[in-house]
């Protein structure tokens, strides 16, 4: 493989549970059931500190019963800044609750991208209109029984390289952790419990082949090829060592188990 200089450095566990004050970061909340078993205040404080909160259409809906049903007293404080979508899935009472508390609407009907990647445009659009800056993304994605739907918020994965350059952007679901790995060098920071306790973790090429080398893995790749119909390294753990690196030739999905972390 070809060598390449720079490492980019991922500790989205810590990131995401004990570091992100510290973080200029984004929270985007789609429409899948908010189940996550994190504790509902951290959820709420996560929310508090985002330098921008979004839900995207259905996805307000889930925030709103979220709220009403863990922290009903938090309803009216907890608006998001933006809420976006082509409203297909958000009943008009529902986006009632938000429109008199400065929350800015944008209606984006087209349907050739979904709404998840249009918010991501949206975002872009709201932090250089209002200076704010963004380095992390936190989507709050839950994996459910629609596999078109999870495969789309991949694809997203993919476009958002495209719409915010320099962006780190996490799928968070109830149990995982996944993002984008680009062609190059990284370094994952893994926390010691998900190593004692054997948590899963995958390197799946769903963007086409790849050629990886890694280390840190139970099952290390040398030099060796992903592709579907021929290998894809899932159901991997780790070797105990307190990070794993990665280097790929091209585009791969990273994804880990945090159960346990829980």
């Amino acid at each position: 493989m070809n060598s390449f200089p720079v490492v980019q450095h991922w500790s989205p566990c810590e990131e995401f549970f004990t570091q992100y004050k510290k973080k200029d970061y984004a929270v985007l909340i789609l429409n899948t059931p908010i189940n996550f078993n994190f504790n509902q205040h951290f959820i709420i404080d996560l929310w508090n500190h985002a330098k921008v909160r979004v839900t995207v259409d259905g996805g307000t809906k889930k925030w709103l019963r979220w709220l009403t049903g863990n922290e009903r007293e938090f309803k009216e404080v907890l608006q998001p800044d933006l809420i976006t979508g082509d409203m297909d899935s958000l009943p008009k009472e529902v986006l009632g609750c938000f429109q008199n508390g400065g929350t800015k609407i944008i209606v984006t009907p087209d349907q050739d991208e979904t709404d998840y990647t249009k918010a991501l445009r949206e975002l872009k659009l709201h932090c250089n209109s209002e200076n704010v800056h963004v380095d992390t993304i936190y989507v709050l994605a839950d994996t459910c029984g629609r596999f078109d739907q999870i495969m789309a918020n991949i694809n997203t994965l993919y476009k958002s390289r495209d719409i915010l350059t320099d962006t780190k952007v996490y799928q968070v679901a109830s149990t995982s952790i996944t993002w984008l790995l680009s062609k190059g060098r990284h370094s994952i920071s893994v926390p010691v419990v998900l190593r004692d306790s054997q948590e899963w973790c995958a390197l799946i090429p769903i963007g086409g082949p790849c050629v990886v080398t890694s280390t840190g893995l139970k099952w290390n790749l040398d030099n060796r090829k992903l592709e579907f119909g021929v290998l894809v390294s899932t159901s991997n753990t780790y070797d105990g060592s307190p990070v794993v690196t990665i280097e790929t030739d091209a585009p791969l999905v990273w994804s880990m188990g945090i159960q346990t972390l829980l």
